[in-house]
């Protein structure tokens, strides 16, 4: 009766359908230091490439347990790729030394219209948010930055914001055209 009644589990839940799986799109590599932008970027676009040809960046940023350094580097980098021609996403990511790619299928949600030669000084972003933002710097907010898209055009954009642990907001967000590294905007509340 068990071994039955798992069968028809079994059977029944295929045809409900089963979620789709990220699958590992490249085999996990070691990075002895933690990368600048830069060098996070031309690793992630040589794995995209080589996982799908028309592959396209789709959101370059760093994480809360990676923040932004003075140098451009940073522990954690997230960037997602998107390939047109299978409908898929790769992300490349890294964290605690080590780089990984996901493959999943489906939208990326909207690119951002980066030129090849985007600006990606990791470093020069650094010194716009400690430009633009001393005072979260001086309070113990680290770095973060996120590519995004308008909605009407894709126009291209960094967003530098400032992130601590269990503490609210600082108010501060530097908005920086992705495409030639000068500053749009810096918003405060």
């Amino acid at each position: 009766m068990k071994r039955w009644l798992g069968s028809v589990l079994v059977a029944a839940a295929m045809s409900v359908g089963s979620p789709v799986l990220a699958q590992e799109a490249c085999k996990s590599i070691q990075v002895k230091n933690p990368p600048t932008l830069s060098e996070m970027y031309a690793m992630a676009d040589k794995y995209a490439k080589a996982w799908k040809k028309d592959a396209v960046p789709a959101r370059i940023g760093n994480t809360s347990l990676g923040p932004l350094q003075p140098n451009g580097s940073s522990a954690a980098w997230n960037l997602q790729f998107f390939s047109p021609s299978a409908n898929a996403s790769v992300a490349i990511n890294t964290f605690r030394g080590t780089l990984t790619c996901w493959a999943q299928p489906g939208p990326a949600g909207r690119l951002p219209d980066l030129k090849p030669d985007f600006f990606r000084d990791g470093a020069k972003l650094y010194a716009l948010a400690k430009q633009n933002g001393e005072a979260p710097l001086a309070q113990g907010y680290a770095v973060m930055i996120q590519t995004a898209a308008a909605p009407s055009d894709r126009h291209a954009t960094w967003y530098i914001t400032y992130s601590k642990e269990q503490a609210k907001d600082p108010g501060v967000t530097v908005i920086v055209d992705a495409n030639t590294g000068s500053v749009e905007k810096v918003l405060k509340d």
